[in-house]
Parts: structure tokens; sequence; C-alpha cells
């Protein structure tokens, strides 16, 4: 069975992937799938170039990112995301797509997302907007998963409705929270002091890293595990 599915979406590059990662606030060491989307230009600057830099690969992110404040193309940058480790390994994953794999979604794509997503825990979002992915897709996966989590910039926009049933709203202040809340969201809620009305998130530093996230999985919009909002000491 394959461990990566790839599809190609309007001006974006889809990837899901099975495998283990080593760092353990997100996992315990067993597989899991993780989602990214990144754009088209930054396949194409990764496959035909060399030397460019971190911060041009990042300023192509318009489309996949789309408005949220951290992006580079769109905002004032400063994701958690930017940094040299994640960076060379978006590129290696990039290198790795070759251009007759960027097709579209199609049944037999579908079939081998669900059967790599079954019993797994899913991230969604480990790079790029998962609210891009159509939301019966995200529906049919978590339907399988052994848990998941996933949050969105998107929650204010109309189209992004169905997507709290399965995704956080990555928020910045009660006021937020609670206009998300008026939109059907959970929230995610990266705080500056701590004041919200929200469970610390388990695997923060302030929990005193009490668990990981395939474990926890409270940030899995209504549909999942919890009912509160979660707060993080923004980092």
């Amino acid at each position: 069975m394959s461990n990566k599915v790839i599809w190609f979406d309007g001006s974006n590059v889809f990837v899901a992937r099975k495998g283990k990662t080593t760092n353990n606030k997100i996992s315990d060491g067993t597989a899991l799938v993780q989602t990214y989307t990144f754009s088209y230009e930054q396949w194409r600057l990764a496959t035909t170039s060399k030397g460019f830099g971190i911060k041009a690969f990042f300023a192509l992110d318009k489309s996949n990112c789309l408005d949220c404040p951290f992006s580079l193309g769109n905002g004032n940058g400063g994701c958690y995301t930017h940094k040299f480790q994640q960076y060379t390994g978006f590129l290696a994953l990039l290198r790795s797509i070759k251009s007759e794999d960027l097709s579209p979604f199609n049944d037999l794509k579908f079939k081998q997302l669900l059967k790599m997503s079954t019993g797994c825990y899913v991230r969604f979002g480990t790079y790029g907007e998962p609210s891009l992915i159509a939301p019966n897709v995200i529906a049919a996966i978590v339907a399988v998963a052994k848990s998941w989590t996933g949050y969105t910039h998107q929650w204010q926009k109309p189209w992004a409705k169905e997507h709290g049933k399965y995704f956080m709203a990555s928020v910045h202040n009660q006021a937020e929270a609670n206009e998300a809340q008026d939109k059907a969201y959970r929230s995610f809620i990266a705080s500056q002091d701590n004041s919200e009305n929200a469970v610390s998130c388990p695997a923060s530093k302030e929990a005193g890293y009490k668990s990981n996230c395939a474990k926890c999985a409270l940030c899995s919009g209504t549909l999942g595990k919890g009912t509160k909002d979660i707060k993080i000491l923004e980092h």
C-alpha cells in the first residue's frame, strides 16, 4: 500500500502521507497520517530551482494559506512552520512529487486515502489550509480514523461553515472565540495571557506535556472529542 496520496486542484498540490514523526508532542511514535496543502508555485520552485532561500519559498503561499495572518504571501509571516527543519522537510516532500503525480482527485485516490487513514490518527493541516480539502472527503476520513485534529483560520468564511464539524477555529482572544462559537465552531486560542475561558492544551508546556495530539484529540471540531475551547500560550 502506498504511504502517500497526491492530487492537484486549482492552484494547489495536496498531499496525505502516512509515517512516523519524531515530535513527541504530536505522537508517541505510532504512524499517523498528515495532510499538506502546497501551492503549485511552491512545487514548481522546489522542483526547478536551488538556493532560493526560505523566505522566497514561503512567500508563495497565497493560494494554499489564503488570508491566514501568519502567511508570508498574504500576512505578516511568523507561522510555526516557517522554520528551517520544516522547510527542508517540505522541499524533500515536494521534490519527491513528479509532474505526472499532479492529477485531479479521483475514486482510486479516495480509496487509497481511506485505506491509509483507517485506524490512524489523522493530522489535518500539517502545512497549509486544511479547509481547502472538500468537506465530504474530510467526513469520509474522520469516519474511519482513530482520531483526528485540525485548525482553520477560515472559520469566518461562509464557504468554510461545514468545516466546523471537524476543525477548530484558530483564534487569538476571547472575543474571537465568542464570534467563532456563534458560527458553530469550537476554538483553539493562541493566547497572550492565558485568561480565556478554555481548557489548556494537554500537550502544552504550561499543562506539563501531559499528553500528545494523537492521544488527546480534543482539537477535533464539534463532532470530535470535547465540547470546550482549547487554549495555549502563544509561542
